[in-house]
């Protein structure tokens, strides 16, 4: 299987002769010693961070933001923000228990910092203006810390998010598990899979990033627009999706192919969920399909991503192209995906404890234009910038909270939380006057770190409570001091807020995913205190 683009001849001759699979992206595999930086069959790579600690169980990266010119489109340069030169970002590859060390150095014209999105990390290494100093240009910082959820996460700043995101700030990381002890996974682990990083971006005439919503719109994998992978007809595929888009949902389809979920923000399901015609993936939210090509060697199939209104438009993502590969034993199945042998149980999800659980409500609503047509959005009725500490959510380490996320826009938000994950528990659905109509349980059990509010159709529209348990506990990889972390420290001035939140326990954000929305306001956080 090979991504490929438009790639000059001499550039072919050298990638040729390397790896054109990137190694060990799956958290079903043992750990790969001495990773090194893998150049995939495109004009630009998606490559692996390189670990320069010889100890096998720490991963010790460089990390240079900075100014870049890149290609994006056939013969368009522009001016990006890069995580070492690359767009996106270098994929960081670990293993559960590893300890993470990124040597962060920004030499960007402005300051930023570096969130871990869906990693349970220590409350200061966390990258938000609540418990970090944005890191000044020219200045560096070390992050630190332990991971032990295997799954596909992402890095990305937060100061300035939607512009610095928008400009390429972005990449995947990946956390893996030795599965020697888990042999039913094997069927799974031995699937070939890829990384897909998901974006869209718009670029003016002269080829500079559009922060307006004018300019050409582009779809991007990996950095790429239209790529081409090369597969093998029957042959399953694994991709690990991000959708890092600013503000556009990704939903993808496989014409004539059905798709297998088996894993989304949190790691595995616990069960493989099968004959999808299309999966959805809101911003900042991941999935783990398992899909199965079917074509004759040389002919081609489009990916599409679709809208989700009533003309359910689409638009081509990339193309894969068919090639000759071993020709397996006996007849060849009509429908391959049929016949893939996964587990009955991929994993087991123990549920959120809600008894005794204390209720709190999120209401996702905005304000009225002003004059310039600008609009504020709010939670609880105020904007991130309207905040005090006394208007915080409390949260005690070690107990168990229902948040009930009401959405009264006519805009979806996709909601995430910092710092822990939670279970969807069920959605409400009630008239314009309050009433019931339904409740319907979660489908399935999954932890997640990002979630869909659904819009409300109008004034007189149903709304929607989407009803998630939160626990905040202890988790493997920091103590209860970290989750607390920034209480004692010196002066901490939040950009944001641009208050001195001196002997303030733990703060963790919670915002709507799309960027441009947290940063007019839909944004929040939970004070985490100490407990007994």
């Amino acid at each position: 299987m090979t991504l490929l683009n438009y790639i000059p001849i001499a550039l072919f001759c050298v990638i040729t002769s390397l790896s054109i699979l990137l190694p060990g992206c799956s958290q079903d595999e043992p750990r790969n010693e001495g990773l090194q930086d893998v150049v995939r069959k495109s004009a630009r790579s998606l490559q692996v961070a390189r670990d320069i600690n010889p100890d096998p169980r720490i991963v010790e990266i460089n990390l240079e933001a900075k100014e870049s010119t890149i290609e994006i489109a056939r013969g368009v340069f522009s001016r990006v923000y890069t995580y070492n030169g690359m767009l996106p970002g270098p994929v960081i590859k670990t293993n559960i228990g590893d300890t993470l060390i990124v040597h962060f150095t920004n030499n960007l014209p402005e300051p930023t910092t570096i969130h871990w999105h869906g990693l349970r990390v220590p409350a200061d290494m966390d990258g938000s203006t609540l418990s970090q100093h944005p890191v000044q240009p020219g200045q560096s910082f070390r992050y630190e810390f332990m991971v032990s959820d295997p799954s596909l996460f992402w890095y990305h700043p937060h100061v300035r998010t939607d512009v610095q995101v928008e400009m390429g700030l972005a990449g995947a990381l990946l956390v893996s598990n030795d599965t020697s002890q888990q042999p039913h996974l094997k069927p799974l682990g031995d699937i070939k899979q890829d990384i897909l990083i998901l974006d869209d971006i718009r670029i003016e005439a002269g080829g500079e990033i559009s922060l307006e919503d004018d300019g050409r719109l582009l779809w991007l994998v990996n950095g790429l627009e239209l790529p081409k992978m090369e597969v093998v007809s029957g042959e399953p595929l694994r991709w690990r999706l991000v959708n890092i888009a600013n503000e556009r949902n990704m939903r993808i389809e496989v014409p004539g192919h059905k798709l297998i979920r088996v894993g989304g923000d949190g790691g595995l399901l616990e069960k493989a969920i099968t004959d999808l015609d299309d999966v959805t993936l809101v911003p900042g939210e991941r999935a783990d399909i398992v899909l199965t090509p079917v074509g004759k060697p040389g002919s081609e199939l489009t990916v599409y991503r679709k809208n989700n209104g009533p003309s359910n438009a689409r638009f081509p993502l990339m193309t894969l192209i068919f090639i000759e590969g071993e020709k397996p034993e006996g007849d060849s199945p009509e429908n391959p995906v049929d016949t893939l042998t996964l587990p009955e149980t991929l994993r087991t999800i123990k549920a959120i404890d809600t008894t005794d659980a204390i209720e709190q409500t999120f209401e996702f609503s905005h304000g009225t234009p002003d004059d310039q047509g600008n609009v504020s959005f709010l939670i609880n009725g105020k904007t991130f910038a309207d905040l005090t500490p006394q208007d915080a959510p409390d949260a005690e380490v070690g107990e168990t909270q229902i948040w009930n996320l009401v959405n009264t826009t006519a805009i979806d938000h996709p909601f995430h939380l910092h710092g822990f994950f939670f279970q969807v528990l069920e959605t409400i659905t009630r008239d314009a006057g309050g009433r019931l109509i339904e409740t319907t349980p979660a489908a399935y059990r999954e932890n997640k770190d990002t979630v869909d509010l659904p819009r409300r159709p109008g004034i007189s529209g149903t709304s929607t409570t989407v009803r998630v348990a939160v626990s905040f506990d202890v988790s493997p990889e920091r103590t209860k001091e970290e989750t607390i972390a920034y209480g004692g420290l010196d002066a901490i001035i939040s950009a944001d807020l641009d208050r001195d939140l001196r002997g303030h326990s733990g703060g963790w954000l919670f915002h709507c995913h799309i960027l441009p929305h947290a940063v007019k306001g839909m944004m929040s956080y939970v004070e985490v205190g100490g407990g007994q």
